[in-house]
């Protein structure tokens, strides 16, 4: 009886999908209180209840990819739901009714996901034998979890349903067509559930150190989750809206100022106290590098005078230490890749081959010179709008810094032999002007032509970019029009998300870490933001910033963007833009940059323009640093909201589809 019920469930669901009753349980087809009458059986279904979060970590399949940020050979493939890299489909105007890109609504979607999670809350109370606080902290849990799968509806439909309780079979078809509740009715849902979820007193803030348990939900991620669904509630896309001042479930605040302002508080409020709870009771604090000595392998320059490197593990770790015992500032992660499978995460996506690649006596670095990559791909690589939206090294856009040749920024120059470029650029090489005397961060997190690399117990003095060094940018093995066609294609290549210690050819060797889904930087910024749009306390707002950017070894606001833009930091409108910024560098590739360019209603603004890199086919510099662009982006306002397939409203009469679709 251990699958029983969940095979008849999904195969019921088979069965009725054809009217999409999505929140419909089958009674009398097995004796569901059976489930719950043993602890094992309850834990089976709890980790049920877990398996339909977002998998942020994969490529194909989830929304990560979507924005300005990523790159891969294969988006101009001709679309379907089924292809690869769906989330690049979202800005590419390409997806409709009838053939979306990505589809949380439906299917196994998280409409699914909440019915396991309303089937538990319903019968937990038949489990016998277990103690009433386990039970209590799994009743949170999943109250938590139900909650998050309509917030993430949220993000992506605007207004949904909401279920939260399990339709009998002998309900009416009648009873079974649900409708969208009104946007400020969905939220008050989630919220609500959310506080029932922490007051309840056995809803454990840590139920132990294992690194296993990032996905676990407790009272941290609770209030960290809370706080990022205040924050959308009062963003633009939610509050004064025009553009669905006709679409009544929305129902705009054309009027403004009280309840633009009343939802900034309420946001401003929920993260002051998601950052006070995470730091004083679940001990979170940002990541910072560690002395040399507890790391135990070679880190030249680590200790030279100018030197970034410390700054750059500091920010490399950040993302990729699985341990909580050294990392804190994870808030929460999911997981440590428990389905791990080839290519399909983002980390073996974007691992460069090092195959190819010789040192200067013509030893292989990876062991004998076999292409064969196992687990390292090397395709999922950086556009060169983000290239470019790193700060420079006096900690400001390169676009507004007054003292960096941007206009010269394409330029070919020498990497210079000084301690600032140590170890991340190799000395007397030729490259661009655009990867010199930029941020750490820009070091730590990219890698560009011309660039070093740390791969499993050494330093890579050299990567080249260029066709032909390495057969393809990133050491690949590109055959255009190939099954195999795995290369950079915008001759950029991503760090962020691969642990230095992972080596290319074996599974066992990739080093799994839990992807981030909130972390304490992000709390930090997202107070600044709220903060900042309520407007009555700039400095503590801009105080928030500088502790990320400190991490990144910048100077505070008042230091760099006031001293080296016209910006000032001491102006509401100008405050929001470094904030905004300083998303978009700290947070990049952990699948944030997307929802917050939409809920900022800046999809014109980001998402019109070509993705561009390198010319990935030039064998000089001179050819491999000419401008390409790569595919277009194409954005209209029917895009902030996705649509609900035409399928659907076609087996439900009431669900109304969104605006323009």
């Amino acid at each position: 009886m251990k699958r029983v019920k969940y095979i008849l469930m999904v195969l019921l669901a088979a069965t009725i999908s054809s009217c999409n009753y999505l929140n419909v349980v089958p009674d009398g087809v097995v004796e569901i209180s059976s489930k719950f009458t043993t602890q094992s059986g309850v834990r089976s279904a709890l980790g049920k209840c877990y398996e339909y979060m977002p998998s942020m970590q994969y490529v194909h399949g989830s929304v990560t990819l979507a924005g300005d940020e990523y790159c891969c050979p294969n988006v101009n493939a001709t679309f379907t739901t089924g292809g690869s890299c769906r989330g690049l489909w979202l800005v590419r105007g390409l997806q409709s009714a009838t053939n979306v890109s990505l589809d949380y609504w439906t299917g196994s979607g998280l409409y699914e996901g909440i019915r396991y999670c309303n089937v538990f809350l319903e019968n937990i109370h038949n489990c016998v034998g277990v103690p009433k606080n386990m039970i209590n902290d799994w009743i949170a849990q999943v109250k938590v979890l139900r909650a998050y799968y309509h917030f993430f509806l949220i993000q992506c439909y605007g207004p949904i349903l909401i279920y939260d309780h399990s339709i009998d079979l002998s309900a009416s078809v009648d009873q079974m067509r649900a409708e969208r509740k009104p946007l400020e009715e969905c939220f008050q849902f989630v919220i609500g559930e959310l506080n029932e979820a922490l007051a309840i007193a056995d809803f454990q803030p840590s139920r132990c150190n294992s690194s296993t348990e990032n996905l676990l939900l407790d009272k941290v991620k609770t209030k960290a989750i809370l706080a990022k669904v205040m924050l959308l509630r009062a963003s633009p896309i939610f509050n004064g809206n025009i553009l669905y001042n006709d679409f009544d479930l929305i129902n705009a605040n054309t009027e403004g100022t009280p309840l633009w302002k009343e939802r900034w508080e309420d946001a401003a409020e929920a993260c002051e106290e998601a950052i006070k709870y995470a730091e004083e009771v679940g001990q979170r604090s940002l990541f910072q590098a560690p002395e040399k000595t507890s790391y135990d392998y070679d880190l030249p320059y680590y200790d030279l005078e100018g030197s970034i490197i410390k700054h750059s593990y500091a920010l490399r770790f950040s993302i990729v230490e699985a341990n909580v015992t050294l990392n804190k500032e994870l808030i929460w992660g999911s997981g440590l890749g428990a389905n791990f499978s080839g290519s399909y995460t983002i980390q073996t996506a974007s691992q460069i081959r090092t195959g190819q690649l010789q040192d200067a006596a013509g030893v292989y670095y990876n062991d004998d010179g076999n292409l064969d990559s196992g687990y390292a791909f090397g395709w999922l690589g950086a556009s060169l709008e983000m290239c470019e939206a790193f700060y420079s090294k006096n900690g400001v856009p390169i676009s507004l810094d007054s003292e960096y040749d941007y206009s010269g920024r394409y330029e070919l120059t020498r990497v210079p032999s000084d301690n600032y470029h140590m170890a991340y650029m190799a000395a007397g090489q030729q490259t661009v002007k655009l990867h010199l005397n930029r941020e750490p961060r820009f070091y730590a997190w990219l890698l560009v032509d011309r660039s070093c690399y740390r791969d499993y117990n050494r330093l890579i003095p050299l990567i080249s970019m260029l066709y032909g060094d390495t057969s393809a940018p990133g050491g690949g093995t590109a055959i255009e029009g190939s099954s195999n066609y795995d290369l950079l294609q915008s001759g950029i290549g991503i760090k962020k998300m691969v642990h230095p210690e992972s080596k290319n050819k074996l599974a066992a060797n990739v080093k799994m870490y839990p992807f981030p889904l909130i972390r304490l930087a992000d709390l930090y910024l997202m107070y600044a933001e709220a903060l900042c749009m309520v407007g009555e306390d700039l400095g503590t707002a801009a105080d928030y910033v500088n502790k990320v950017r400190a991490r990144a070894g910048l100077k505070p606001l008042n230091e760099s963007w006031d001293v080296y833009t016209s910006l000032n930091s001491g102006n509401q409108a100008d405050l929001m833009e470094m904030i905004k910024w300083e998303r978009r560098v700290e947070l990049c590739f952990e699948g944030h940059r997307y929802f917050d360019v939409v809920r900022w209603l800046e999809g014109d603004k980001y998402f019109n323009s070509p993705i561009r890199g390198w010319n990935y086919k030039g064998t000089k510099p001179a050819q491999f640093y000419t401008i390409t662009n790569l595919f277009s982006k194409q954005w209209s306002n029917k895009n902030y909201l996705w649509p609900l397939t035409s399928s659907e409203i076609d087996k439900n009469p009431r669900l109304r589809q969104n605006p323009w679709w």
